[in-house]
């Protein structure tokens, strides 16, 4: 029941392009301190950034994420 496409599955955080757009996005901040265009409270502040996306990331997944109704259903009888 939805589980062909992946709907109902919780991917894990190693294979979510949100994950990496946040890990591609500190490597960027790294690369700009290195270089000197940015400075250290800019890259703790994009560091934090990037793990506020990945942490809110999981949240949300895991509060949306919804079972199969039948295993969810208490027969009254």
């Amino acid at each position: 029941m939805g589980t062909e496409n992946g709907v109902n599955e919780i991917i894990p955080w190693h294979k979510q392009k949100t994950t990496w757009t946040a890990i591609a996005a500190f490597a960027t901040a790294i690369g700009g301190y290195a270089s000197g265009e940015m400075g250290l409270m800019a890259l703790i502040a994009a560091g934090f950034g990037a793990l506020m996306v990945i942490f809110g990331r999981q949240g949300i997944e895991k509060s949306t994420y919804m079972p199969h109704i039948k295993d969810r259903v208490v027969e009254l009888k």
